[in-house]
């Protein structure tokens, strides 16, 4: 009986440390980003064709990532995930991958944000408008004559209302070398975004079942996550299929 008593003793204390009964790691232990990137969102969900996905936010110390807020349903695409290099424009999908946060826009006020934030205006516009490739994917003050944007491939930012209270930026597709053109009264790209991908890719507040390609999420986590996005911790957002985020990053 002793001797039973032992080896059911020595048994369980081998389950108890075999790698296999130890709970999963969360996602961000499986990522590799740069020291310097001490913010990071995760959006992943089971499947490509998922309409649903979980959102976290993260912060890494000397220990590692400790999760700051969520786990959170937010709602993507009608048409799920697809990885971002193989995005089109009006598919309804929301492109997997990891992406910079640049900045953020409402039309409510500024509730604190460390980014650069912006308030709508009843003019301000945001056009991926591929017969006028310049100002494709960049949020613009104003329609100017110039522009040849037809009213499908232009979102007038006040409209969303609350959908846009708050809502940050995504850095897919977007162009760079952005200026000020005097001659066309809108700002302008020197290497211009990919016409064919779409643009537009924001987290913003949800209002619908599903969204063209963005993630949308209840309205108290979007301004959080607005307030809480640090320019200085480099803050990146990786989102798609977990399994496939786990092998890509």
């Amino acid at each position: 009986m002793r001797r039973l008593g032992v080896t059911l003793v020595l048994l369980l204390s081998s389950l108890v440390v075999a790698p296999s009964a130890r709970a999963a790691a969360p996602v961000p232990s499986y990522l590799s980003l740069p020291s310097s990137v001490r913010q990071l969102v995760t959006v992943t969900s089971d499947r490509w064709s998922s309409t649903r996905a979980t959102m976290s936010a993260w912060e890494r110390d000397d220990a590692g990532w400790h999760r700051v807020h969520g786990p959170v349903t937010v709602r993507l695409g009608w048409n799920g995930w697809v990885a971002a290099g193989k995005r089109r424009q009006n598919t309804g999908t929301t492109p997997a991958g990891k992406f910079t946060m640049p900045y953020a826009f409402g039309n409510r006020a500024d509730p604190g944000a460390r980014l650069r934030y912006r308030q709508v205006d009843g003019d301000d516009m945001w056009p991926y408008e591929p017969r006028d490739p310049a100002t494709y994917n960049i949020y613009q003050p104003h329609r100017a004559s110039t522009s040849h944007w037809r009213s499908d491939y232009r979102e007038r930012l006040a409209s969303y209302g609350d959908e846009y209270a708050h809502a940050v930026v995504l850095g897919f597709n977007l162009p760079s070398g952005v200026r000020w053109s005097a001659s066309r009264r809108q700002y302008v790209a020197t290497h211009r975004a990919d016409t064919r991908r779409g643009g537009g890719i924001f987290l913003h507040v949800q209002r619908t079942r599903h969204t063209a390609g963005c993630v949308a999420a209840p309205l108290s986590d979007i301004r959080w996550t607005v307030r809480w996005l640090d320019p200085a911790k480099r803050p990146r957002i990786v989102m798609g299929p977990t399994a496939w985020v786990k092998g890509r990053f």
